[in-house]
């Protein structure tokens, strides 16, 4: 399982990074260097105390509304990442899955996709408020895809509207940690993204 997940990690990786270098390369003069124009640089210290405490703020928030609501059954069914360490059983190399899935896969990929690109581009076309809600309203959407996914849950306007907000809401401030904490890293909203992933899956799965 380990040996499968890393290739589909580096994948997934390559692919986000592909899509960054076709919209870098799009981008003529305006672009900068690769670096500045995806946000894969180091944030100025001082950014690590506001980011520390938003993700100590929205990281248990976040996993209450999903753990003490009908969310929990959802985000720890059969088809989901939690489901499926769930039903491998906790191990050494679940513990490595684990590690793999939750720091890269589902935070780098997803920061560098939708933080790094779409976001940046967003908030310079339209402006932070109505960009980084937009980007967050994208990247809410996009968790709704798990109810025409194979063995999804049955539709409710509840249920879909915590799988929405929960995400959109954490896209949002992670956009706005980077742009306006991190100087247009996008290491803030990796962070939070791959704790919060890195403490949910383990509960969901063994909790």
């Amino acid at each position: 399982m380990l040996v499968q997940e890393i290739v589909n990690t580096l994948v997934q990786a390559l692919v986000v990074l592909a899509l960054a270098g076709i919209a870098y390369a799009f981008a003529g003069k305006r672009r900068g260097k690769f670096r500045a124009f995806t946000g894969l640089y180091l944030p100025p210290s001082r950014s690590w105390l506001t980011t520390g405490a938003a993700a100590l703020v929205l990281i248990p928030l976040s996993l209450a509304l999903v753990w003490f609501t009908p969310l929990k059954d959802t985000a720890a069914a059969d088809n989901t990442i939690t489901g499926m360490l769930a039903a491998k059983g906790f191990s050494a190399e679940i513990v490595a899955v684990i590690l793999l899935i939750a720091l890269v896969k589902t935070s780098f990929t997803e920061e560098l996709f939708f933080r790094g690109l779409l976001a940046k581009r967003l908030i310079v076309w339209l402006g932070m408020p109505v960009g980084n809600t937009l980007h967050a309203a994208l990247f809410g959407a996009i968790h709704l895809i798990i109810f025409v996914a194979p063995g999804g849950p049955d539709f409710s306007v509840p249920l879909a509207a915590g799988i929405f907000l929960i995400p959109a809401i954490g896209g949002w401030v992670m956009a706005w940690l980077n742009e306006t904490v991190g100087d247009g890293s996008v290491l803030p909203g990796w962070f939070v993204h791959a704790l919060t992933n890195l403490l949910a899956y383990p509960l969901l799965a063994f909790g």
